[in-house]
């Protein structure tokens, strides 16, 4: 059983790895906050117990030096002095203070401190257990040693105190988090935007619509991508002409054969005249010869034009490579009685696709033996220098006029001149320069010494490597 998998988001992965990551980050960084801001705090109380002290201290010693501090320990004497107000603040009674006398014990305190004394310490910090709660307690004595001024924070309202402004801290990050979310959400659609564009475009394009997509507004990672699908879509469109192309023109090239072909049948079969059934059957054969060399044409034409930028070469014996054509035709020549010379040096050697080049070359020497009479000549020659390779197929027959060279390499086009002097379906040198095209090579055309027509080919050797020490 096969599995199907469906494709993933790239807009769901990347909203689920930010906020992840945020999460993550998000939580570590509020815990770390959590614990210092508790620190900070509770540094901040202990530091507000001692200047609550030292403010207490200084009163006192005041007080002691204009000898009224026994005055305020009669309260029914002086009630107004002692009397606290309860304003409402939540803070109001975070801290209580108490002045101990060494001899009588606590002889004055605030209302939220106990009866009894907050530490036995004199001076410095420490914490007392009273009635079940811990008491964080700052003592500092005054100067006679008669005095002890005690200010203290019970643990508990300490810790309320710092949850209070610590949760107040963590509810404001949690609250940012989903507002951060969103505006994470935000960001990646707006970015993802283009691409969400393409996919729509691409959606709603018609088949055999292949016209390149605008880069106008895309994102820079998403142009190269669309520039290859550009690329693509200019490889689609020359596949398709080549397709059209070959249907109409095997449409077109074969319609004439065909009807001559019947033609020639049907006298065949209408005929009593045996010289002259044969004479339509021989017809008849030409033309099926005629058709199948065209179609082997079309085909390698077809197959060219396919043939991708970057092809599969290597290094080519073109001597070897030469031998080999001129043996497969060979027996063309030798019905005519037509010389082939072939000249230059055996170790002559450019980088190309082999088939193709066979395809090249044999191109190339049959028409030379087709448009040469018979007892005529085609030359071959390879020449090498330290930059290119020349290749040059001479024959004697009637040639090219010039003003027919650019013309003769279009597809179906023969020559006036020539077009009945053999049998060809105009193809042939369409297929030369579209090889001669795909390996970067060039073609000349001009007129023979042996009186017909000169092609001259030139291949470019590879840049020799500098070695450096």
């Amino acid at each position: 059983m096969r599995l199907k998998f469906r494709p993933r988001s790239l807009k769901k992965q990347l909203l689920f790895f930010l906020l992840s990551s945020l999460l993550l980050v998000w939580g570590a960084t509020v815990y770390v906050s959590y614990q210092q801001t508790r620190d900070e705090i509770t540094k901040l109380f202990n530091a507000e117990l001692a200047q609550s002290a030292r403010v207490v201290h200084a009163f006192v010693e005041n007080l002691l030096q204009q000898r009224r501090l026994t005055k305020l320990w009669d309260q029914d004497k002086s009630p107004d002095l002692f009397y606290m107000p309860i304003l409402g603040h939540k803070y109001e009674r975070k801290i209580a203070f108490q002045l101990r006398s060494v001899k009588e014990g606590v002889v004055l305190r605030s209302e939220s401190a106990p009866e009894f004394a907050l530490s036995l310490t004199r001076n410095g910090y420490s914490e007392t257990l009273i009635n079940n709660h811990v008491w964080h307690v700052f003592s500092i004595g005054t100067e006679n040693g008669d005095y002890v001024i005690h200010v203290g924070q019970r643990d508990d309202i300490r810790r309320e105190l710092i949850e209070s402004l610590a949760n107040q801290q963590l509810l404001a990050m949690l609250l940012a988090f989903p507002v951060l979310g969103l505006v994470i959400w935000l960001i990646v659609s707006r970015t993802l935007r283009p691409v969400v564009q393409l996919k729509e475009q691409l959606a709603s394009r018609e088949v055999g619509y292949l016209q390149p997509l605008s880069l106008d507004r895309l994102p820079e990672e998403v142009v190269p991508m669309v520039q290859q699908i550009n690329t693509l879509f200019v490889l689609l469109e020359q596949a398709f002409a080549n397709e059209r192309n070959f249907t109409s023109d095997a449409s077109h090239e074969l319609k004439t054969p065909l009807a001559g072909l019947m033609t020639q049948l049907q006298v065949a079969q209408k005929t009593k005249d045996a010289a002259m059934r044969g004479q339509a059957l021989q017809k008849c054969q030409q033309a099926v010869l005629r058709m199948t060399h065209m179609v082997q044409q079309l085909l390698t034409l077809s197959r060219v034009q396919h043939q991708n930028v970057q092809l599969a070469k290597q290094w080519v014996n073109l001597n070897q490579a030469m031998i080999a054509v001129i043996a497969e035709i060979e027996f063309s020549a030798h019905e005519k009685n037509i010389d082939i010379e072939l000249t230059g040096d055996d170790g002559i050697a450019i980088q190309a696709n082999s088939q193709l080049l066979n395809i090249l070359f044999r191109n190339l020497i049959d028409n030379a033996i087709k448009y040469t009479p018979a007892d005529g000549k085609v030359s071959v020659t390879l020449r090498r220098d330290i930059k290119q390779v020349r290749v040059f197929i001479e024959d004697s027959g009637p040639g090219v006029a010039d003003e027919d060279y650019e013309r003769i390499i279009q597809r179906f086009y023969r020559c006036v001149d020539t077009a009945q002097a053999a049998e060809g379906s105009g193809l042939g040198l369409s297929i030369v320069t579209r090889i001669i095209r795909l390996h970067d090579a060039d073609i000349d055309f001009s007129k023979a010494q042996l009186g017909g027509l000169k092609v001259s080919l030139r291949f470019d050797l590879p840049k020799p490597v500098v070695k450096t020490n």
